[in-house]
Parts: C-alpha cells; structure tokens; sequence
C-alpha cells in the first residue's frame, strides 16, 4: 500500500471518531411546540445551529434518561418557564464540616 495513502486512512480514521471522554449527543432533527411536565424533566442544554446541529433547539433531559426537543428559549414561553423552574430548583450542595 502506498505510504501516503495508508497515511490518510489514518488521519480519517482519527479524525472520524471522538476525543477520549467526548459524549455523543445526537442533535434535535425536530421540535415540538408543547410544554413538558415539569416533573418528568431533570436537566436541560441548549442545541445551537451550526455547532454540528442543523436546527436550534433547547433540550430537556428526561428522569429516564430521554431527550425531549423542544423550540429555543426565544420562541416558546412554556421552554421559558420550564427552564425557570430548573434553574430555581437546583439541589444545593451542601459542604461537609471542616472539623
């Protein structure tokens, strides 16, 4: 086999998987225009176009470990309130005595 093409196989292939650590999030292919119960929602993360992502999105990650796609934050006044809600309800930490 040729050197330099053995040598761009490679560069694919490294270039073609992710960094060690990295997480895979699949991006939002689509929204749903509707409000979530709050008690079914544990986090969310919003999804930015051209970051990988084709559409603009906020996505809210369920106690079940699923992704709910949902319009971005500007758009819809229920992803609003839902994302008050989860920033106000944040379990705080809680430091251990020093003594």
């Amino acid at each position: 086999m040729d050197p330099r093409l053995a040598a761009l196989l490679l560069v694919v292939l490294l270039c073609s998987h992710p960094a060690a650590g990295q997480k895979l999030v699949g991006c939002c292919l689509a929204t749903r225009n509707m409000c979530f119960p709050r008690k079914i929602v544990a986090s969310y993360f919003h999804q930015e176009a051209g970051n990988g992502c084709k559409y603009s999105a906020t996505v809210f990650l369920s106690k079940a470990g699923k992704q709910l796609c949902a319009p971005p934050q500007y758009e819809s006044k229920c992803v609003q309130e839902l994302i008050a809600y989860l920033d106000n309800n944040k379990p705080q930490r809680r430091r251990k005595p020093m003594f």
